[in-house]
């Protein structure tokens, strides 16, 4: 099953990527980054059980418990890139045309699953139209503002440029949030299947 139906499951909003949300209240959109190849992992990590649920509707569920409406999915089922291949950041991209009425969209990765819904809603609350936490790429905050929309186009437009959000963010005035205020553990990335293991096993713990 694509990630984007199984998010659609986890979450009482339906999705609809064919069209502008128009209708979407003024709430910030979530986006769960789901288009990485997976190779360390072996497998699509969008799909993968942790305690029984798909790594893809934890974070959907994640951002629509912070407040997130409408839940967007980047990704096989979900959001096509207009510029395929070129990372995490066309997936951001993409998904501005999806906004609707939405003034900001919180972006995560489908591999953080301990991030917590109060995580983000920290991000939300904060002003400011570029929010991460010091140090992170992700989870990111970003206000939907016409000056930040030209600046993905122009860096996806640069052939063989430097196409990481870090760069991206690197070039607007972001404020970035004391880390201190999250936990490391809520920051990790599930890359392999010993990352698996041993998240698992701190739940078990």
């Amino acid at each position: 099953m694509p990630c984007a139906s199984m998010a659609m499951k986890a979450t009482s909003t339906t999705l609809n990527l064919g069209t502008n949300m128009a209708s979407a209240p003024a709430k910030p959109a979530g986006l769960v980054l789901a288009g990485g190849a997976s190779r360390r992992m072996g497998r699509d990590k969008a799909r993968l059980p942790i305690k029984g649920k798909a790594l893809c509707a934890i974070m959907a569920e994640t951002l629509r418990a912070a407040g997130c409406d409408p839940v967007l999915i980047s990704g096989p089922g979900g959001i096509k890139d207009m510029y395929p291949g070129q990372g995490p950041l066309a997936g951001i991209h993409a998904a501005f045309d999806h906004l609707g009425k939405a003034e900001a969209m919180v972006i995560v990765p489908v591999d953080m699953p301990a991030l917590s819904a109060q995580s983000l809603k920290a991000l939300i609350e904060a002003n400011g139209e570029v929010v991460l936490y010091a140090g992170q790429s992700l989870p990111l905050k970003l206000a939907n503002v016409t000056h930040i929309r030209q600046r993905l186009e122009a860096i996806l437009s640069e052939k063989g440029g430097d196409w990481s959000i870090r760069n991206f963010v690197r070039g607007l005035k972001a404020r970035p949030l004391d880390a201190a205020g999250i936990s490391a553990r809520e920051l990790v990335n599930l890359n392999t299947p010993d990352d698996v293991k041993t998240l698992e096993k701190a739940h078990e713990a």
